[in-house]
């Protein structure tokens, strides 16, 4: 499993990032973050927009200052929460 650690509007996150299909305008949404869990200073996850009832959402990808791959032990957590 892919998956990045991302910091979008200050957060960190870790999810899968895919990129949306077609032209979007600039501004617009870019990509989509499939299962984004927040990412505490612990190492610890949290589901990201806990309330939401869908776990892919848009999101511009000017608003992720940093995106890299996650240690293999937080990636081992991701995968873990998502069983």
């Amino acid at each position: 499993m892919e998956a990045n650690l991302l910091k979008h509007d200050g957060e960190w996150i870790i999810a899968q990032v895919e990129a949306m299909e077609g032209d979007a305008m600039p501004g617009d949404p870019d990509v989509w973050l499939v299962e984004p869990y927040l990412v505490d200073y612990e190492g610890l996850l949290v589901p990201w927009a806990p309330h939401a009832s869908e776990r892919e959402f848009n999101a511009r990808s000017s608003d992720i200052s940093i995106m890299t791959t996650p240690s293999k032990k937080l990636l081992a957590r991701y995968i873990e929460s998502l069983e």
